[in-house]
């Protein structure tokens, strides 16, 4: 099978359409998820309802499908399974009541200040809260709903911890004010980024999926990197940052393009556990890689209230520097282990991919989205016409071209039930990361513990830096990458920001440092996926990892000590950053790889990790004795290198090597 047979494999497991449920549920299914996805559609192309109303719709209908949705998962196992479809059933009946009625009651609810009147309201607000809960736990696991418990029950019982970290307490009713009735609570800033924002843009990635773009652009990566030395670590690399920028999930990502990509990098000699790492790695670079960074930027767009453009072109030094740290790692161990590059049969020709209605449809989708983007159009209108103009070709081509217009109407509406599932799922862990956040700032705890990173640092940068690197880190494991980095923007960013550093910079650090969970033990969701997948240990599949992304791990100190890698300076200063970024991924691929054209030393090879960790500290000296060390090592390396071929060629030369004389 070709790598372009396993993509398609892929695109109709992740287009699983309704067939695998309840058959009662499939015309109510069919009914909510179109609904979801044409209200979206519809209010970012033609004007957005009042927030309350726009929220309110995504939640309810967002909710229904969850609930529905799960069903897959039982309805076929007997009298229990029966009992689970009917208590999924109420779910999505009590998630229509509760949020219809915020509907209904809009105006009354806007008019007094979200003051509970009667107790339907309590009930009611009590019932959603629930229910966000049990929907975040089924699509995201257990740590972001035990949080928002923990949050809970510190909200209502503060008055009991002594100390810095207790506060007066909330009465129950106006805890649930605040949640369900409130501008702060469920229906808050996230939720309204969810609705407004990542909703559309989770539309427009499942129909690149749906009409084949993106295959054409794994297409591509093929023909770009298939043929190198370990072309399938190379391919990985280019089309996991592809779809993890997309998806906004490593988890996600490593779990679609890892099940071809993986066996594919066993197939050519990776072991196990470094195919895995490439793929978990690459993945999760995805989410920092512009112009879309999962929901990444977005989401800080709307933190710091600046344009969304200023997030694209801040993120797009550092993510260069991260996939060229990766690309060089996968290199050094291609030529280390004499990797092959992909048979040619295994690869697609030019002639299939260079043709003027797949290239076509890639250059003109992704041209009308970035065009309106620099042209000065909101994001969620350039994803409104990028849609329509994908849709649009996606058809003429079929109508003019392969009439098959049929079998593509019913591939777009493939790609409609994908994207309400998909909508689905970052919307539960959206909402409910606002309840957490929420109450966060409800209690005061981020500023408590914003203050305790600063006491501990005793108002040393660097110090304090690497604290709230931790903090971050550790909120961020077993977390989306959403959430990971809203819980971490609201607890660990003001502390940077009270030791002088800009807003936009602070950020960065903690957004880049609550990803890095993703690959760090001991709960790395990335690499336990890529583990499975190719069938060895997670903990080697770790430590690879973190080998393969040190650039990552380094770029939060860069950014605060070299903040013109986020164009925070001088154009001058800007190159010079970007030339040094060059620099340090180089020394830390080459050191952490130990090869370059020959084996290094381990000292040596520490000496290079360590030396392009210190270029982040931005002084003139360790620039230089970095510049002189990688031009040395380069230099020596290639001569030693062609003194070793001459030499071998004289020897078996006819001429009077060592092989002729022993025959004479």
């Amino acid at each position: 099978m070709s790598l372009g047979e396993a993509f398609k494999e892929i695109e109709s497991d992740q287009d699983q359409g309704l067939d695998d449920l309840p058959r009662i549920y499939r015309p109510l299914m069919w009914i909510l998820c179109s609904g979801l996805v044409l209200f979206h559609i519809y209010t970012a192309g033609f004007g957005q309802m009042p927030p309350l109303s726009q929220r309110t719709v995504h939640v309810g209908l967002g909710l229904m499908i969850v609930f529905l949705g799960f069903s897959r998962l039982y309805f076929d196992k007997g009298r229990q399974g029966r009992v689970k479809l009917v208590i999924d059933a109420v779910c999505a009946i009590l998630a229509l009541i509760t949020t219809a009625y915020i509907l209904m009651e809009e105006q009354r609810i806007t008019e007094s200040f979200g003051i509970v009147v009667s107790p339907t309201e309590l009930v009611f607000g009590s019932v959603l809260t629930i229910l966000l809960m049990i929907a975040a736990w089924r699509t995201t696991g257990p740590a972001l709903p035990i949080l928002a418990l923990l949050m809970l029950s510190y909200t209502l019982f503060g008055q009991y911890i002594p100390g810095t970290w207790g506060h007066p307490g909330f009465a129950f009713k106006y805890l649930l004010e605040h949640l369900y009735l409130g501008t702060e609570g469920i229906w808050g800033t996230v939720t309204g980024l969810s609705a407004n924002l990542i909703a559309i843009f989770i539309i427009f990635g499942a129909f690149l999926m749906a009409t084949g773009t993106a295959q054409t652009f794994m297409d591509l990566a093929l023909l770009v990197a298939g043929r190198f030395p370990g072309g399938a670590a190379k391919v990985a690399t280019i089309s996991s940052a592809m779809f993890g920028m997309l998806n906004g999930a490593a988890v996600a990502n490593v779990a679609s393009t890892g099940a071809f990509t993986i066996p594919a990098m066993k197939r050519l000699g990776y072991k196990s556990k470094f195919a895995a790492a490439v793929e978990a790695t690459a993945s999760s670079g995805g989410q920092i890689t512009p112009p879309i960074m999962g929901a990444g930027a977005f989401v800080m767009a709307e933190l710091l209230s600046v344009p969304y453009l200023d997030i694209v072109y801040a993120a797009a030094i550092p993510a260069l520097l991260f996939y060229v740290c990766v690309w060089m790692s996968v290199d050094v161990e291609a030529r280390r282990e004499n990797m092959r590059a992909f048979n040619a049969a295994e690869l697609p020709t030019r002639q299939q991919v260079l043709t003027i209605p797949r290239m076509g449809s890639l250059v003109l989708t992704l041209g009308v989205l970035l065009g309106s983007m620099f042209m000065g159009y909101t994001p969620t209108l350039a994803a409104f016409y990028a849609i329509c103009t994908n849709v649009v070709v996606y058809l003429l081509i079929g109508l003019f071209q392969t009439k098959d217009v049929l079998i593509r109407l019913d591939n777009l509406q493939k790609g409609v039930i994908s994207a309400a599932f998909g909508i689905t799922g970052i919307l539960a862990l959206l909402v409910t990361s606002q309840i957490a956040l929420s109450l966060i700032g409800l209690t005061g705890a981020g500023i408590k513990l914003s203050e305790m990173i600063v006491n501990l640092g005793g108002g040393d940068l660097l110090i304090g830096v690497l604290l709230a690197m931790g903090v971050a880190l550790i909120l961020g494991m077993g977390m989306p990458t959403t959430a990971a980095y809203l819980l971490a923007a609201a607890v660990a960013a003001p502390a940077l920001i009270s030791l002088g550093i800009e807003p936009l910079i602070a950020h960065f650090v903690v957004f880049y440092s609550a990803l890095l969970s993703a690959l760090t033990p001991p709960v790395c969701t990335a690499v336990f996926t890529a583990a499975v997948i190719a069938k060895t240990d997670w903990w080697s599949v770790s430590l690879v990892s973190i080998r393969l992304a040190l650039m990552k791990y380094m770029m939060p100190l860069f950014f605060v000590f070299r903040p013109a890698v986020l164009l925070e300076a001088e154009p001058a200063d800007i190159i010079w950053s970007l030339v040094m970024g060059f620099v340090a991924s180089m020394l830390m691929a080459i050191g952490g790889g130990r090869f370059y054209r020959q084996k290094i030393s381990l000292p040596f090879a520490g000496f290079l990790v360590v030396l392009g960790g210190l270029v982040a500290a931005n002084q003139w000296w360790l620039d230089l004795i970095a510049i002189l060390v990688l031009v040395t090592l380069i230099f020596v390396h290639r001569r030693a290198e062609a003194v070793r071929a001459k030499a071998k060629a004289d020897a078996f030369s006819p001429a009077g090597g060592s092989v002729s004389g022993n025959r004479s």
